[in-house]
């Protein structure tokens, strides 16, 4: 069975992974890492909420880290299991804040949803790198369907 080759990146793909990067350094690594510190260092009742940030974004982190080394299909399993460890927290502090009414600059949704933009990102390399497979998969079989029945033959001549 032949080893199928990673392919290098194309444009497409730097530019994806340097977007998510972008997202991931806004929502999962400041803004996440402040309301850590704030909750184990001020707020001590709500050290659940900075647990669960800080293990999704290490699951996201991870994800990130196998997308820039190309593991295209594998990022999609920590990228899904932080998005959601991640989100549940978020969603925790957003409710919270609107049953408040507390007003905070950035708002929470700016803080802490765009990292479903690294969730759908990390969805698409995916989809991409599956349609690669496939796509190479359907030119190794039309390459030999149409090859000559002769060396067919003899090939199996050979054998």
């Amino acid at each position: 069975m032949k080893k199928i080759k990673r392919p290098d990146d194309s444009t497409v793909h730097i530019i994806i992974k340097w977007l998510m990067t972008a997202v991931f350094a806004w929502s999962g690594f400041l803004w996440s890492g402040i309301t850590i510190l704030q909750f184990l260092i001020n707020n001590q009742e709500h050290r659940n909420l900075s647990v669960e940030f800080l293990i999704g974004s290490l699951i996201l982190l991870l994800c990130l880290t196998l997308n820039w080394l190309r593991f295209y299909i594998l990022q999609i399993i920590p990228g899904v299991i932080g998005l959601i460890v991640y989100l549940n927290p978020a969603k925790e502090m957003i409710d919270h804040a609107s049953n408040t009414g507390g007003i905070f600059k950035p708002t929470f949704e700016q803080r802490y949803l765009p990292i479903t933009v690294f969730g759908i990102l990390a969805l698409v390399l995916f989809v991409m790198r599956v349609l690669s497979l496939i796509n190479a998969k359907m030119k190794r079989d039309e390459q030999f369907n149409n090859l000559p029945s002769e060396s067919i033959l003899d090939k199996h001549r050979e054998n």
